[in-house]
């Protein structure tokens, strides 16, 4: 690892470490999303930064004293009105947040609290309280899988009974952490989503996005303008824990839209993904890192870390998101995100 890369960590850790070292969320430092609803929002800003500390405190337990802190300020962050409001104001829909479909909120708030337990043996707090009403991780993880299995296309919907890859890759990380941690045999269902995927939302194709990535309502078709470069990288790292030997299958396929050039890689997205808040050309770069880390890909990991590592010495326009999905890339090794989810033995 060269100088640039040295700092660029140093810089990035010590930029990640004040969003979220006081009692609250220093906002001020978070980009301000257009929309709650969209992929730039404020929940991104905080569980996938989570994730490169809770990488970190798998390999280094030592560091418990001073991660969980933060953690507990990301925890107090995720429960914040601002992370879920959206699902009243913009999306007008009348439930409970956490009651039907917002997978997009309630399955990453569970994988979230799922790491915190398998971290410190209890979950950040006892009952999760928000929008007037309470519940517990056990209970919100059941009702995300019982929505699973009466789903007719064996996943959970974010909005509009849409199911999508990136969020229902969460389904798979919480079905299998939740089994580890009390026993039960929620991941059986993983196989239904998993064969909606494969059967229906890869697509045949030998240019452009690997996957669409949403499904009609209450269907396994998928919507065929939902495609997007962006969401491919960000759900192949999230499904390289729970099928790595797929995800490397796919992760060829995508090399048709990282362009090398020199010592340096870099995702190309659609102009679209970035003007809507759907992903962008650093995001999905830093996305495509953590797969190649992950996979134990040194040569594309270090090709895709030269792209990063000098925008992170001073930090990405989409921040604290960028910078901790970053970071989270330099914490992997091989099979590091597998064993966070399945325990040390992967």
């Amino acid at each position: 690892m060269d100088a640039i890369s040295g700092d660029a960590i140093s810089a990035a850790a010590t930029r990640l470490d004040a969003c979220y070292s006081g009692h609250e969320c220093d906002w001020t430092r978070f980009y301000q999303p257009k929309k709650e609803m969209a992929n730039f929002a404020t929940r991104y800003h905080l569980v996938y930064p989570a994730l490169a500390y809770f990488v970190d405190l798998k390999r280094n337990p030592d560091l418990a004293e001073t991660i969980r802190p933060r953690l507990d300020t990301i925890y107090r962050g995720l429960i914040d009105p601002r992370c879920w409001t959206y699902w009243h104001t913009e999306l007008e829909e009348p439930t409970w947040p956490l009651q039907e479909r917002n997978l997009t909120y309630a399955g990453r708030l569970a994988t979230f609290i799922g790491f915190y337990i398998d971290a410190f043996g209890e979950p950040p707090c006892q009952r999760i309280e928000i929008d007037g009403r309470s519940t517990t991780y056990n209970d919100l993880s059941r009702s995300l899988w019982q929505q699973m299995t009466v789903s007719p296309n064996c996943g959970v919907s974010c909005y509009h009974h849409q199911s999508m890859v990136m969020c229902n890759a969460h389904m798979l990380i919480n079905n299998a952490l939740h089994d580890r941690l009390f026993g039960t045999e929620f991941s059986a269902s993983n196989a239904g989503w998993l064969a909606t995927v494969k059967q229906s939302l890869v697509r045949d194709e030998d240019s452009g996005p690997l996957f669409f990535y949403g499904t009609e309502a209450n269907k396994a078709t998928p919507i065929v303008e939902k495609r997007a470069v962006g969401a491919d990288m960000w759900a192949l790292f999230l499904m390289s824990g729970i099928l790595p030997d797929q995800v490397a299958e796919w992760f060829e396929g995508s090399q048709r839209n990282i362009v090398y050039d020199g010592g340096t890689g870099q995702v190309k997205v659609a102009a679209w993904e970035a003007e809507n808040e759907f992903s962008s050309c650093e995001l999905a770069t830093a996305w495509a890192f953590c797969v190649a880390r992950e996979l134990g890909q040194d040569d594309r990991a270090e090709r895709l870390r030269g792209s990063l590592s000098r925008k992170a010495v001073r930090g990405f326009e989409l921040d604290p998101y960028i910078t901790g999905v970053y970071l989270l890339g330099e914490r992997l090794d091989a099979g590091a995100f597998r064993r966070l989810i399945h325990g040390a033995d992967g």
